[in-house]
């Protein structure tokens, strides 16, 4: 049973002292976006169990993980009220973190300019940037920087992390280079793995540091074409409400189109170590992967964990964007449970699925 505390819970954003290592802004000291959730009763007390959110590939944490839309589409509120001090970082590139190179139109990757012409940009030209932007390397750096600052805040020796598609190997990735620091790990709509587990040679390599994504592209290629449950999606507003959030966060973005409705800036990343990563991550992993959620390339990253305590769940009727969906609370009720005790169902270690409704059954391959 999930016990939720009666008092009021808090929200404190805070900005993180680091030093970057983002190669356009190397060696600056820059803020790093940190949003708080947590009861009162919960900060009052000594040493609190403490979750970090990190983000993934487009979307900050603050809608990843925080919309602000009824009472159950924040993740961060239900693990809140269920007792626990919840952090959810946002990286360079996205929302009120630093955005270096992306003031400048001319710095979206040129394949992308024709979506600001001609309301921006008059015709396609070269980077004034050339290069990507951030790397599998730097967002460790900075999954570290926030984590030493949440644990001399809360005086506590771990925490654990819960990821969500290209924050599936930024958290793994942390967790795999610093065991001694994460408690458990909690892994959803895990990105399949990069082409490469060595950092490009030279370094940074060369492009362009930004990358665009619109409407058509999020709302109906990446989500509507992959709701193929009925129902599947709740509240039919969801999406206008999520679009909302992105722009809000984005700023600038939201006046680069003609139209109006705004355009999502993102790094251009330079990826990398992720199949060499999961097999050295540690802590006790849950492991869940809708079933609409381009399966067959994300499932082989499950099989690279090697810990004796894990679980897989196939989450059925789900995309990959399930905690916005009706299954979100099947996503909730277990990562509560593991959060806990490390088990799903009392179970250890178990491949299962999951129905519409929740229910969990072994995995049927």
């Amino acid at each position: 049973m999930i016990m939720y505390t009666d008092d009021t819970i808090q929200t404190i954003d805070r900005f993180v002292t680091h030093v970057s290592t983002v190669p356009a802004n190397l060696g600056q000291t820059v803020g790093l976006a940190l949003r708080e959730k947590v009861a009162a009763s919960v900060a009052a007390s000594a040493k609190p169990p403490v979750v970090l959110f990190v983000h993934g590939g487009f979307s900050p944490s603050n809608v990843a993980y925080d919309l602000d839309y009824k009472d159950n589409y924040s993740f961060m509120r239900v693990l809140a009220r269920a007792g626990y001090d919840v952090f959810a970082m946002t990286h360079t590139a996205y929302g009120s973190s630093p955005k270096p190179m992306m003031d400048d139109p001319t710095n979206v990757d040129p394949s992308q300019q024709h979506l600001l012409i001609p309301h921006v940009l008059k015709e396609v030209t070269q980077p004034r940037y050339r290069f990507k932007l951030v790397s599998s390397r730097t967002e460790h750096d900075e999954v570290e920087a926030v984590v030493k600052f949440i644990m001399d805040l809360r005086k506590v020796e771990k925490i654990s992390l819960i990821g969500w598609s290209t924050g599936t190997p930024r958290a793994g990735g942390f967790a795999a280079m610093h065991p001694d620091k994460v408690d458990k790990l909690v892994l959803y709509g895990p990105a399949p793995y990069f082409p490469s587990d060595t950092p490009p040679n030279p370094f940074p390599e060369v492009g362009a540091p930004m990358l665009l994504q619109g409407w058509d592209r999020l709302m109906v290629e990446r989500w509507e074409n992959d709701c193929k449950s009925e129902g599947q999606i709740e509240h039919a507003e969801i999406r206008e409400v999520m679009w909302k959030a992105l722009m809000q966060e984005d700023g600038l973005g939201a006046h680069w189109t003609a139209d109006g409705r705004g355009i999502m800036r993102a790094p251009n990343r330079m990826n990398f170590g992720w199949r060499s990563n999961i097999g050295n991550i540690k802590a006790p992993t849950l492991f869940m992967l809708g079933e609409f959620d381009n399966y067959v390339n994300r499932l082989p990253t499950w099989g690279g964990l090697k810990m004796d305590n894990r679980v897989f769940i196939k989450v059925g009727s789900s995309s990959h964007f399930m905690q916005y969906e009706r299954v979100r609370f099947v996503l909730h009720k277990a990562a509560l449970e593991w959060l806990k005790s490390a088990t799903v169902e009392g179970q250890r270690f178990a491949e299962l699925q999951s129905d519409r409704d929740g229910k969990l059954a072994p995995l049927v391959l």
